[in-house]
Parts: structure tokens; C-alpha cells; sequence
């Protein structure tokens, strides 16, 4: 609601409400584990469900349709000036954690009630009694600009309310606008059966939920939700931006998704700001950038269960370069939270992570992993804050622990290519962890001709710690096809 004053020669001067909240569908149904108001208003505590549980076969890994999983509940609001946020949790409240630290919130508890104050619009996590499992995100957006009209011939507007969609194919200068209290689900066609891949004996049912394909000035943006949990795994991705150019993607949140989140694929001049990710099934990359260029993904928050915001190449002859990711927030329930992944089929060059906090990560936080020919360089990780990762919880499936970094060169079911290719010119610095230990990290080439090479690490600490002074100290492990692998002063 706006509120409306008068100045002194009786003019109304328009003044945005402090936080601006929308009720949820009558469909959706709230949390049971928290409550939540903000600046004294009520806010809606959604549910989506995390860290499915994974079926093992032959080829994909994949999922049960009624497979169980873990509850995390989210809200959604936006504040314009610094607001007081009350949590009212069903169960007594030992302890409370609002991360990242880099937020600097501190909370106070009374019984079953946590207060604290956000001075601006941020994402943050809180967790309670210690414990990982059954937190609340909060999606914290600025209050929104530019808002489209319902009646614009070129906006696809999405209003309150539950909506179902197969495939919307976007068209050159359009809008899809999500608005707040939207819940936008995917499904299936009618007798779609989807396709069976031989190679990794399962079914597919391939698309992509919001598709730009070879268009131009696009925009998808608002407060509301785009939902895949009614589409099976692998299923389609949530939305795909594929050999265009001037895109930007904001403000929605993406639910559940039956494979990729974001895909953005040989194009250029992309732009993904303060997009919220929340995904429990395996596949569901959070935003991956492919034989791309001119990507710019900030302010971003993805809880998902595979690479989490990564660079790739999918397809020959074509680069992925200039790319950069900064200031978002990564919860990592599978694969690498911040990188450049897998398939690398052509030059991967200019990446930069920088600015971001890890929340979780239970295999690799930040790495490398060449499958394909390729020369993957110029990679810079920077300024990167990670919690403690013991609070993540212990892995399925996978005996080891997570690791801080983890670069390789190697063969994998990935990748196509008949000869590895080569890692060089990569910077990792000022890199700060919580907890008692560092995790460990490892860099690994193929052979003498497919290596790593001129990997230069500078300020990685325990945080409160000096900086590791020798791979050694950072329990690095290495093999001889790993060259001028340096820990630097500060």
C-alpha cells in the first residue's frame, strides 16, 4: 500500500511503505515451522522441499515421484530502510545463526521467538538450535522498479494467484512479469510421455518452462514463483536463454526444478540479478552460463542440488568467456558451488567469482573440472566467505569430505572429447572459512600434456586465523602434472 502526505504547498508527495509483502495463493500451503512478521507486518512462510532423496540405477541417478525429502521454508519481501524481523518458531529455540556472516545480523532469543534487524535488502539464512536442516531462507529484494502494466501488448503478466503452464516461448522485446502472491507451475502436455535416453536409462521430459530462443531485449522479472514440482525428473528446465542477446532475468523465485534452473546458452549481453533459487532434485544447476559471453550474475541466492553457479561449454568452436558472478549467496546441497564444470568442449576464459558467501557445500566449494579437451583460463575466485561446512550436515552416496577446492583434469561420464585438455592462470585469494579446520582441497592433472598449470593462492584462512603459509598447510594434495602451484604473501 502507498502512503500518501502532503507537503507544505499541498502537493501529495507518494511514500513507499517500509516492506512491501503479498499473500500467498490459497493453494499454497504455509510453513509449520515458523511464523513471521516484519516491521510489524505479517509475512507468508513458504515451503519447498530440499536434498531429495536420491535413487541410485544403472545410468542417471534420478528420483521416486513420491520420493521424500527435507522441508526448508522461505519468505519473500521487500524493505526500502532498516526493518526489525520476528521469527516465531514451533519448537523451543536454543540457539540461532543468521547467515552469512558477512551480513553481520545478530539475533536475540525469547523462549520460541528470535528478533533481529536488517539494515537493508539482503538474503540471509537463519538456522536454529545448530542445526542445518529445516532453516528459513529470506528472499530480501529492494522494492521493485519499472513495474509493467497487465494491459502492455508486450508483457506476459502472471498475476496473484496459481497458474499453469507447459512451455511460454518468449518473443523479441517482451516481458514476463511474475507478480508478487504469483505462483506460476509447470506441467506436462497431455499424454506427454516423455523421452526414454538409452545411455542413461531414463526418461526425459525435455523443455524449458520460460524459453528465449534467438530473440533480443527480453525481460523476465517480479516477486512471484515459478514452481516445477509437478514435472517429473529429469524434466524441463525452469528457464532457458539460448543463442540471445540483451536478457535480464530478476527478482523470481525459482521452486523445485526438475533439472536446470537457468540456462544460459550461446548468447551474450546477460544480465541475472537478485534471482532466488530453491531446488531439492538432483540435475537442478542453479544458473549456468554455456559457450557464452557478457554474463553478469549478482545478488543471487541458490539453494540447489548440483553445480550451483557455474561456467561450461557444451558445444565446439564456440567460447565462454567474460563472465562474472558477484555478491550472491550459495547454499550448495550437491556438486561445486562456485566454477567451471564438466563439460568443456571449447576455450573457458575471464571468469570471476567474486564477493560471494557459501552458506553449505557438502561436496566442493570452489573448483575446476576439465572432462573435455579444452583450455580452460584466466579463472579468479576472490573475496569468498564459507561457513562452516560441518554444519551442512554429512553426505549421501559419497564417503569423503567436502573440500575448499578441487581442481581437475580427468575423464568422466561427462565428457566426449578423446584427449583431456589444460588448466592455467588461475587466482584464488582472500578466501575465509569458519569452523576449526580447513576443509581439504586437492589439484590433480590428467598427464604431462593435459595438467594444471600457474595456480596462485593468496590469503585463505580459518577466519580469526593467519593465512596458510604452504599447500601443505592447507592440506593441499597434488600430482607431478601440476605446475607452479603457489601460496603468495600477502
Amino acid at each position: 500500500m502507498l502512503l500518501v502526505a502532503m507537503t507544505a504547498h499541498g502537493k501529495e508527495l507518494v511514500m513507499m511503505p517500509r516492506v512491501v509483502t503479498w499473500p500467498a495463493p490459497a493453494e499454497e500451503s504455509a510453513s509449520p515451522d515458523y511464523k513471521l512478521t516484519v516491521a510489524g507486518a505479517p509475512v507468508f512462510v513458504y515451503q519447498s522441499r530440499v536434498r531429495a532423496e536420491i535413487l541410485q540405477n544403472d545410468g542417471l541417478w534420478t528420483h521416486r515421484r513420491d520420493c521424500p525429502g527435507e522441508q526448508a521454508a522461505f519468505a519473500i519481501f521487500d524493505v526500502r530502510e532498516p526493518v526489525v524481523v520476528t521469527i516465531k518458531s514451533s519448537q523451543p529455540i536454543t540457539s540461532v545463526m543468521v547467515l552469512p556472516a558477512r551480513a553481520n545480523v545478530s539475533a536475540t532469543i525469547n523462549a520460541d521467538t528470535v528478533n533481529f534487524t536488517l539494515t537493508k535488502a539482503q538474503h540471509v539464512t537463519v538456522l536454529f538450535n545448530g542445526s542445518a536442516h529445516r532453516p528459513l531462507h529470506l528472499f530480501v529484494g529492494e522494492p521493485e522498479q519499472d513495474v509493467p502494466r497487465p494491459d502492455d501488448t508486450n508483457v506476459v503478466y502472471f498475476g496473484p494467484g496459481t497458474h499453469t503452464i507447459t512451455e511460454v516461448q518468449i518473443k523479441s522485446g517482451q516481458t514476463v512479469y511474475l507478480a508478487g502472491g504469483a505462483v506460476v507451475k509447470g506441467v506436462l502436455r497431455p499424454g506427454e510421455a516423455g523421452e526414454y535416453n538409452p545411455k542413461w536409462k531414463d526418461t526425459f521430459f525435455n523443455g524449458v518452462l520460460l524459453n528465449a530462443a534467438a530473440v533480443v531485449n527480453v525481460r523476465i522479472c517480479g516477486r512471484g514463483i515459478l514452481d516445477a514440482s509437478l514435472v517429473p525428473h529429469p524434466g524441463r528446465n525452469m528457464i532457458g536463454v539460448h543463442k540471445s542477446q540483451h536478457v535480464k532475468l530478476s527478482g523470481i523465485t525459482l521452486r523445485d526444478a526438475g533439472n536446470w534452473n537457468v540456462h544460459i546458452h550461446e548468447s551474450a549481453d546477460v544480465e541475472v540479478d537478485d534471482l532466488r533459487i530453491i531446488s531439492g532434485r538432483l540435475n537442478s544447476d542453479g544458473i549456468n552460463s554455456t559457450n557464452s559471453r557478457d554474463v553478469h550474475v549478482h545478488r543471487c541466492f541458490v539453494r540447489n542440488h548440483d553445480d550451483s553457479i557455474v561456467a561450461k561449454t557444451l558445444v565446439p568452436d564456440k567460447p565462454c568467456e567474460h563472465i562474472r558472478v558477484e555478491d550472491c549467496v550459495i547454499w550448495s546441497d550437491w556438486g561445486y558451488a562456485l566454477g567451471v564444470t564438466y563439460e568443456t568442449w571449447s576455450p573457458i576464459s575471464d571468469v570471476q567469482f567474486r564477493r560471494c558467501d557459501v552458506l553449505a557445500a557438502r561436496h566442493w566449494v570452489l573448483g575446476i573440472h576439465l572432462s573435455d579437451g579444452a583450455m580452460v583460463s584466466n579463472v579468479t575466485f576472490q573475496d569468498i566467505e564459507v561457513a562452516d561446512l560441518k554444519m551442512a550436515g554429512k553426505r549421501s552416496n559419497m564417503p569423503d569430505e567436502p573440500k575448499l577446492i578441487r581442481m581437475v583434469v580427468q575423464k568422466d561420464v561427462w565428457g566426449h572429447d578423446s584427449t583431456r585438455g589444460h588448466v592455467r592462470d588461475i587466482t584464488i585469494e582472500h578466501i575465509t572459512v569458519d569452523g576449526v579446520k580447513l576443509p581439504e582441497s586437492e589439484f590433480i592433472g590428467a598427464d604431462a600434456a593435459h595438467g594444471i598449470e600457474n595456480v596462485a593462492i593468496r590469503d585463505i584462512h580459518l577466519r580469526g586465523h593467519s593465512p596458510v603459509a604452504d599447500i601443505t598447510a592447507l592440506g593441499g594434495t597434488t600430482n607431478e602434472f601440476v605446475h607452479g602451484l603457489r601460496v603468495l604473501p600477502l
